[in-house]
């Protein structure tokens, strides 16, 4: 539905997103048990609300204010024009509202995703979507759906982060058949139709990511996705050897070597910089480059890349440029200070779903799956824009609910 038609969907997806959580929290023990799960989340989810609101507030030209208002007061004659950091604060609080929904829909998941059961049903409903907008893109190549099938190369496409979160999803889909199997009283029965189901479906949503992915010509994405597989099975295989604090640490190291050989050849032939990560023809680079250049410390306001960028453009472009990659978006609306600071949201949310996979049970794959995701959002946040598309950032954001409510405890009722 949303990529069918956008505006109207997530409309929708505000009003469910509400109702959801209002019946959700009615629960006698859902408040205080999403509290829990989430206290130590509460400045993550408040800081770039903090951070939009102040780029609303009106605030003198000479101080915070984007030098638009300034050049515009001048232009006006009106020395009292009031100034702001957003130069658009209708796109900001739009933004900001958008922000507001996908909050309430992790929150909710949290809630909803406490139980075995209902977690079981939202891993499967993530495989089902994500694989589906996989197959897409394939058909998208055939003739015959040319036309019906939306647009999957262009920059802002969610198609790209779908593929390698079902790659993902699919992976954690294979691991809970496999785990449910070996909990069995007769696990050398392998005719288990619930086994094969589990594992042929995985398998089958995990070609056709990977087979997307391969259509879209996304190699960094593809490595990219494959490290996410390998938190999968590092998890997986440090818990049937039964270590617990110090694999965190093990990992860790590892990516971080993996990341700083990733970055060499970018950092040889475009400097450290964020555009050094991004493959596109220079004409296309060339508006965010600039704009990312004369970006105030501050940011231009979040969601006004696609009025800033016109300003930019050759004369005769009618349409706005698309961000690069999400990382350039969010340094030129929020500032390039904003980009540490979500790499360390981020980096916390891996290391708290990764140790919550680690001292699961049988359960793990909700939250290694979730640590898996983080990663590779981290990363292609650096690659391509596709996660500034409203349909990836849900997908996220119910994976990591879930990844949050299945990372300690167990539920469904069953005994302790």
């Amino acid at each position: 539905m949303a990529n069918a038609n956008g505006i109207f969907a997530w409309h929708v997806v505000a009003l469910v997103t509400a109702a959801m959580l209002a019946i959700a929290a009615r629960g006698p023990e859902a408040g205080t048990s999403a509290a829990q799960s989430l206290k130590q989340f509460l400045p993550v989810f408040l800081i770039p609300v903090i951070w939009m609101a102040l780029q609303l507030i009106p605030v003198p030209t000479f101080l915070l204010a984007n030098p638009i208002w300034s050049a515009a007061s001048i232009a006006l004659n009106q020395p009292s024009l009031p100034g702001r950091i957003s130069v658009d604060p209708g796109a900001t609080l739009q933004s900001l509202f958008h922000y507001l929904v996908d909050v309430a829909l992790l929150v909710s998941t949290v809630i909803i995703a406490k139980d075995r059961q209902r977690a079981d049903t939202i891993l499967i409903v993530l495989c089902v979507v994500t694989t589906f907008m996989s197959v897409e893109v394939l058909l998208g190549r055939l003739d015959l759906f040319a036309g019906t099938i939306p647009e999957t190369g262009t920059a802002t496409s969610p198609f790209p982060a779908a593929a390698a979160l079902a790659v993902l999803a699919n992976g954690a889909l294979v691991a809970r058949a496999l785990e449910r199997h070996l909990h069995q009283q007769d696990i050398r029965n392998l005719a288990s139709a619930q086994l094969w189901i589990g594992v042929l479906s995985g398998l089958f949503g995990m070609a056709a990511a990977l087979a997307a992915m391969s259509a879209l010509e996304r190699g960094a994405l593809l490595a990219v996705t494959g490290w996410g597989l390998t938190v999968l099975v590092f998890i997986a295989a440090v818990r049937n050897l039964g270590f617990r604090s110090w694999p965190s640490a093990i990992l860790f190291s590892f990516l971080a070597a993996i990341a700083g050989l990733m970055a060499v050849p970018h950092s040889r032939s475009a400097g450290l910089d964020l555009l050094g990560f991004v493959r596109l023809p220079a004409d296309v680079v060339a508006p965010a480059k600039h704009l990312l250049f004369d970006a105030p410390i501050l940011g231009n306001g979040v969601g006004t890349f696609g009025l800033t960028s016109l300003a930019y453009q050759e004369f005769g472009t009618a349409a706005s440029a698309a961000p690069p990659s999400t990382a350039i978006l969010i340094a030129i609306e929020l500032g390039r200070f904003a980009i540490v600071i979500l790499a360390g949201f981020a980096a916390h949310l891996f290391f708290v779903t990764f140790l919550g996979a680690v001292r699961r049970g049988r359960d793990f794959f909700f939250a290694a799956v979730a640590a898996a995701g983080v990663l590779v959002v981290l990363c292609e946040s650096f690659l391509d824009s596709s996660l500034s598309s409203r349909t990836i950032q849900t997908i996220v954001s119910v994976m990591i609910g879930l990844g949050l409510a299945q990372s300690a405890g167990r539920t469904s009722g069953a005994n302790h």
